[in-house]
This record gives C-alpha cells, sequence and structure tokens, in this order.
C-alpha cells in the first residue's frame, strides 16, 4: 500500500496543507492550498472553520499519517497558546482517523528539502517544487503550502521504509 502524508503547516489566520504520496518509492503531489480563516472572528470560531476544513481535506484525499510543524519559537505567548490549539485540531482529526502524528521542527525540515537549516522560505519552496516535480507556473503555491508539502517531503525522507538513495531529496538519489 502507498503511504500517503498529509502536512500542516498551522496557523490561527491561514493554515496550509499539503498532501504528498508514495508511490514507486517516488513521492507523488497529491493537493495543497490554504485554510483562510477571519482574524477578526474568535479563537474558537477560527478552529472551528479550520476543523470542517481539514475534516473535508481527509476525507477526500485520505491521508495515512501526519506531519506537522512542532512550535519552536514565538514572540508571545498568547500567540504561541493558540497556535498550539491550531495543533491540537489538526492533531484530534488525525487521531479520530487512526493517523499516525510525526512533529518535525523547522530546521529538520529545512535540513531535509535543502541540505540546509537555515535556508530561507523561497528556497524551501523552490526545492519543493523541484522534488514534486511541479510546473511552478501552473501551480501558485503559497509560503503555508509549500511548507506544508515540505513536511510531508520531511516525513517521507525520515520514513525508516526508503533507503537513503530513495529518498526524494537525498543527495544519493538517481536523478532522471
Amino acid at each position: 500500500m502507498n503511504m500517503r502524508v498529509i502536512g500542516i503547516d498551522p496557523g490561527t489566520i491561514i493554515c496550509g496543507y499539503g498532501i504528498v504520496e508514495v508511490r514507486n518509492n517516488s513521492p507523488v503531489f497529491i493537493t495543497a492550498g490554504d485554510i483562510k480563516m477571519n482574524g477578526k472572528d474568535s479563537l474558537p470560531e477560527r478552529l472551528k472553520v479550520l476543523y470542517s476544513s481539514l475534516i473535508d481535506v481527509i476525507d477526500k484525499f485520505k491521508p495515512s499519517h501526519l506531519s506537522i510543524e512542532k512550535i519552536f519559537y514565538h514572540k508571545s505567548i498568547r500567540a504561541a497558546l493558540a497556535l498550539g490549539s491550531t495543533r491540537g485540531v489538526a492533531m484530534l482529526l488525525a487521531a479520530q482517523h487512526a493517523m499516525p502524528v510525526t512533529e518535525y521542527n523547522p530546521t529538520q525540515v529545512k535540513m531535509a528539502i535543502t541540505g540546509y537549516g537555515r535556508a530561507e522560505k523561497q528556497q524551501v519552496k523552490e526545492m519543493v517544487i523541484r522534488i514534486l516535480g511541479l510546473n511552478s507556473s501552473a501551480l501558485k503555491l503559497s509560503e503555508d503550502s509549500s511548507d506544508a508539502l515540505a513536511l510531508c517531503i520531511c516525513h517521507i525522507n525520515m520514513g525508516p521504509r526508503l533507503s537513503p538513495v530513495e529518498r526524494p531529496g537525498s543527495r544519493l538519489q538517481k536523478r532522471k
């Protein structure tokens, strides 16, 4: 059976998601997008929008694993707590759908995608497009959805089912 990973880049106004499937040891883009919430709404109202939107994505695309960004640092404790709530919604949905959850910090994701843990967002986005073989002019990825796809690729790279040569983005990967 193929592994299908949903990556979640949590946010309280915009939550990016992406889904990548492993077919024949290669990553295949399935979908990506943003869930936009009204910043003027209360946090519970935004969480309700996030919950119902993520249910729709999960029910439609049936991922088998969830990879999500860890909270690593935030300027405001209030913002960090709100961000924790969005992560909680995603984790609850994963539990309801019997999906294992794996958390990655931003440095791990950047390292898995670019080989450099302090890469800029644009570098990550360009590598995501390259690794997934996407037509960048046809698909307009936001930073949030690109980060979510990067989480998927990171999870695939870290997965024990693939050898280092077969891992997408690996320096040892055979180029076509």
